[in-house]
């Protein structure tokens, strides 16, 4: 059961304390929902963040779906809209995404007094980076994969797998948004995700 295993990787990893209230980085999509609703579930004082990069026409659908998703459970939301396409400044768009979304955690964590920033990736996340940084080059740090904690950034998922989450999602009814360009493999990830892992399996 997913609930019991993100608790179980909470205090393994002592993640979340009593008195810590928790920011989520909520896209809408399958991880980041179950995580949101996970976490309500076992009673931790939350507040959540979306990032509206305007890639998408449906960025708008996923928006109002966060915080419809955040109103329903009583869990503050805090909306960031940007032209991520005005803002590469010789980024690509997967960096400059990334550095305006903990920008924006960051900011809210603070505004809310969040001891911690919970992001959604999981155990497929992280044997994805493994493989993307084996192509790239790397030494030892880059075999670990994604770490359960990195100072104030949690990853309570980390142990679950992508098949889990999404059994998650389907079982709770939660009807998650999925972003269309996960199955663009112009992006490496994707293309590691979608064509290597496949291949290795």
């Amino acid at each position: 059961m997913l609930e019991s295993k993100v608790f179980d990787t909470i205090k393994k990893y002592n993640l979340i304390d009593e008195q810590d209230k928790v920011l989520i980085g909520v896209s809408g999509g399958p991880d980041s929902i179950s995580l949101l609703h996970v976490l309500h579930k076992l009673g931790y004082n939350l507040c959540v963040a979306h990032v509206n990069h305007g890639l998408r026409e449906n960025a708008k659908i996923d928006e109002q779906y966060v915080l419809d998703f955040c109103s329903k459970l009583q869990v503050p939301c805090y909306i960031k809209k940007v032209n991520l396409k005005e803002n590469l400044r010789g980024k690509t768009v997967e960096e400059a995404g990334r550095e305006i979304r903990y920008n924006f955690f960051k900011e809210i964590a603070q505004k809310e007094n969040c001891s911690k920033i919970a992001t959604a990736h999981n155990s497929n996340d992280s044997a994805e980076t493994v493989l993307m940084n084996v192509i790239r080059g790397t030494g030892l740090v880059g075999l670990r994969g994604i770490l359960p904690i990195q100072n104030s950034i949690i990853r309570p998922l980390i142990e679950c797998t992508r098949e889990e989450i999404e059994s998650y999602c389907e079982s709770n009814n939660l009807n998650p948004r999925f972003d269309e360009s996960n199955s663009n493999t112009i992006y490496t990830r994707n293309k590691v995700r979608l064509e290597l892992i496949p291949f290795i399996e």
